[in-house]
């Protein structure tokens, strides 16, 4: 995977990025637009998935800051930002990984931490 190549992108795109870990019933390709996520039953201790149904607007994903950069050569050190979101994003599971972007983000709600909710989020990669 390229990571140096995919970081030129979502610069030049100026978005909002994240690595989800695909749900069961999730098969994405590059292009595709997500589904929102579904909230967190805080009452249940569960995913609304298995009780109300409440999506929450926007995808969640870990966050790959793609803001302030500590080197002139960004793409660089946000392809290394990528690679450290993929391995963190791991905890949540084995399954398939994709890289989403979007325009914009939801701050109202409830977030894990290093969750980025990102409205009408699309696949930006596929991680292989």
């Amino acid at each position: 995977m390229n990571y140096l190549e995919i970081a030129k992108e979502i610069l030049e795109n100026n978005w909002f990025v994240g690595v989800r870990t695909l749900c069961d019933d999730e098969h994405y390709e590059v292009g595709d637009d997500c589904r929102p996520s579904y909230e967190w039953d805080i009452e249940n201790d569960c995913s609304t998935y298995h009780t109300t149904g409440e999506t929450a607007v926007g995808t969640c994903a870990t966050h790959i800051d793609t803001g302030y950069f500590k080197t002139e050569d960004e793409a660089a050190e946000l392809a290394v930002r990528i690679a450290e979101a993929v391995a963190k994003n791991q905890i949540y599971g084995k399954a398939q990984q994709v890289i989403i972007g979007g325009h914009s983000v939801n701050n109202d709600g409830y977030f894990d931490e290093g969750e980025i909710r990102i409205v009408e989020a699309f696949v930006v990669a596929v991680v292989i």
